[in-house]
């Protein structure tokens, strides 16, 4: 397959083969960049200037590109998601906290999908370790219950959950001299989710549930949890 003129790797078109029947786009939206996958990102709306991921390294853009369509995948197949409280707009951290926490949840089931398909993302791995290493560094630590802090935990727990074993324990240290209260948040989210699992759409939904409520989330119905194949909000 060839997505804005480039030729991807032969183990991205097998992989493919794999979703394709659960990916509701043409193939010519895949192969253009459109934005029904990439969103804001996608080509026709950046162009006439390809967008920044058009120029990633072979493996990390073959990458890219899975890792959107396979939440297209997950979609398709009923995975949870999150939505707001009717109080809290749009454009609100409370609702930037619920992407935050989908996110969270659903890129373990996702990144191990595409670790077993063979593929790697070397340079996406680094950019994000060096952005967040120079996030904490440069940034004062977040209040305690407030919504900066809770994306912070948020990220914590990614984190932990995507870097290598020597990146992570960089980062570790780094979270730790800054805030211990977003080390220990974060530690008990790690906990929680693997305890439950992730690997299944139930275990993502019950993950989501169990994580969104130890925040405290529900409350005031912050954060609020759909189940899309029962239509139940949790």
């Amino acid at each position: 397959m060839r997505v804005l003129g480039r030729d991807l790797p032969a183990y991205f078109e097998k992989y493919w083969l794999t979703i394709s029947a659960d990916v509701d786009v043409p193939v010519e939206y895949i192969e253009e960049g459109h934005s029904a996958i990439f969103g804001t990102k996608g080509y026709d709306k950046t162009a006439p200037d390809l967008p920044d991921w058009a120029d990633l390294p072979d493996d990390d853009l073959a990458y890219h590109i899975a890792h959107e369509l396979t939440h297209m995948v997950q979609r398709s197949r009923g995975y949870p998601k999150t939505i707001r409280g009717r109080p809290y707009p749009p454009d609100s951290a409370e609702a930037r906290i619920g992407g935050d926490l989908e996110e969270l949840i659903l890129h373990p089931p996702l990144e191990q999908t595409l670790r077993e398909a063979g593929f790697r993302w070397d340079f996406i791995k680094g950019r994000l370790m060096a952005s967040a290493l120079d996030g904490i560094s440069s940034s004062p630590p977040p209040e305690y219950g407030t919504p900066w802090f809770f994306t912070w935990a948020i990220r914590y727990c990614e984190l932990q959950m995507e870097l290598s074993a020597d990146q992570w324990a960089q980062l570790n240290a780094a979270f730790k001299k800054s805030s211990p209260g977003v080390v220990e948040l974060g530690e008990e989210m790690v906990t929680i989710i693997r305890e439950v699992g992730w690997g299944t759409r139930l275990q993502a939904l019950d993950s989501l549930v169990k994580v969104r409520d130890s925040l405290g989330l529900k409350i005031n119905e912050v954060v609020l949890v759909l189940d899309p194949t029962t239509g139940n909000i949790l």
